[in-house]
């Protein structure tokens, strides 16, 4: 990008025009350093300009652009939070973060992603009060039938609450505006969601002015929150409380956590308030107060099969079998699972055999598994049970979880399951009762003395 010929005091062009997008609380907290490295405290109340992205005015903007401020110095105009950028391609996208802002009760975000959505799908309120037909062109396929219920709830608090449906902006009159080349004295910053790199105002904005992805890291071997990333960010707000952190504290945190790191800040911060006076932050607070919002109730019954603790296991069934279709998917899941367990029983006696320690923490893992994948990149496949390719800590966690599983026992485990499978697709009780079939299945997953009693009762 070129930059401008102006007094060094100045910004160039392209600090002048940035588009920040991604994770919306690491774009806000780029946005105040943005506003911090411009305006003195002073003149924030008075030189910082915030438009809402959902429902832009253009005619304000172009205002605001080239209205010189009462008084005087450099001035910041944010459009925040704008569907100008956002494609058809990231619609799903943002219906799952308004889906997730719900889970999370956070209900201003929820309603404003939503309306966003609407707009970019060309919805109205007469289509939210007409029936549920919406539904489908909103949220296409399977995943609509799931989260239905939710999005219900959204539309009927939106509708209540006299929202706005969100404006996608006109395009054109904003590219008019870059186009006039704004005062020297104005920072324009846009943010947003997502962008669709196809768009021509991006492409504008990427060509004349700075354009920023503002995204979580992610581990190498998996879509989750990248431990080195995840430990700096936690470690900075613990450090400015002048509070410490165990390891063991941290591989639980780490385990509960997703990837959004508002939720992540916040949970944090209600930690070190929990512990109160108290410096160290232990592993048994973090497991009374950091809530486990890495899975969701659909995936929660994986973590609990692992356990073989029946306090744990049929707790997640019961809750599963409310959001599944049927349960066969269920059972489906929790195959996979144990299949996925004896691939990490074989990896505990083949390639981790002269590695791999019972107590051994994460912290000693990692190095080992990288020595594993250099040693072994044939191996490193994407796949269903290609578990090399999983992100270090879950492979480390299912490691650890086979240790509970002798071959024996998970070979008997298998052969339930597929007990179970028959029973429902062709009893009466699995097409009457099939909840009693999962019960029963749940039961011998977690009796350690199942194998030994399957093989007694073979014999006789």
């Amino acid at each position: 990008m070129k930059k401008d010929q102006i007094a060094p005091h100045r910004e160039t062009s392209s600090e002048r025009l940035q588009l920040l997008y991604g994770d919306e609380f690491l774009v806000k907290e780029q946005v105040r350093a943005l506003v911090a490295d411009v305006l003195s405290p002073e003149e924030r109340s008075t030189n910082f300009i915030v438009l809402d992205g959902a429902n832009l005015d253009t005619g304000a903007l172009a205002v605001h652009l080239s209205t010189p401020s009462l008084f005087g110095g450099r001035r910041v105009v944010l459009v925040e939070q704008t569907t100008l950028f956002i494609g058809k391609v990231d619609r799903d996208k943002l219906v799952d973060k308004a889906i997730g802002h719900w889970k999370a009760n956070d209900r201003k975000a929820a309603l404003r992603v939503f309306g966003q959505v609407l707009g970019i799908a060309g919805l109205g309120l007469e289509d939210l009060t007409s029936g549920q037909d919406w539904l489908g062109e909103l949220y296409p396929g399977s995943a609509a039938a799931k989260e239905s219920e939710t999005l219900l709830k959204i539309a009927r608090l939106f509708v209540e609450s006299g929202e706005r449906v969100g404006s996608t902006g006109d395009e054109a009159a904003v590219e008019e505006l870059i186009d006039a080349d704004p005062s020297e004295d104005v920072v324009l910053i846009f943010t947003a969601a997502a962008v669709d790199k196809r768009k021509r105002l991006f492409k504008i904005i990427e060509k004349r002015g700075r354009v920023v992805e503002c995204s979580v890291r992610e581990e190498k071997w998996g879509a989750g929150m990248d431990r080195a990333f995840f430990e700096e960010r936690v470690r900075q707000v613990i450090e400015r409380a002048g509070k410490t952190i165990g390891h063991q504290a941290l591989d639980t945190m780490y385990a509960r956590a997703g990837k959004e790191m508002r939720r992540l800040h916040s949970e944090v911060e209600k930690l070190i308030g929990y512990v109160g006076d108290r410096t160290d932050i232990t592993d048994a607070d973090v497991q009374a107060v950091f809530n486990d919002f890495h899975e969701t109730a659909f995936y929660e019954i994986n973590r609990a099969v692992r356990s073989a603790e029946i306090t744990k296991c049929l707790p997640a069934l019961y809750e599963n079998l409310k959001i599944v279709d049927h349960p066969l998917q269920t059972l489906s899941m929790i195959a996979n699972e144990f299949r996925r367990l004896m691939a990490a029983r074989e990896l505990l006696f083949t390639l981790f055999r002269r590695h791999w320690r019972p107590a051994m923490t994460y912290q000693q893992f990692v190095p080992v598994a990288r020595q594993v994948r250099d040693e072994h990149p044939e191996l490193i496949s994407k796949g269903k049970f290609s578990l090399l390719a999983m992100k270090d800590y879950s492979l480390y966690l299912f490691l650890k979880d086979a240790q509970k599983f002798d071959m024996e026992r998970l070979t008997a485990i298998m052969e339930a399951l597929l007990e179970a499978d028959i029973q429902l697709k062709s009893t009466r009780v699995g097409g009457a009762a099939p909840e009693i079939v999962m019960e029963r299945l749940m039961m011998k997953i977690c009796d350690p003395t199942y194998a030994r009693k399957r093989a007694i009762a073979h014999v006789s």
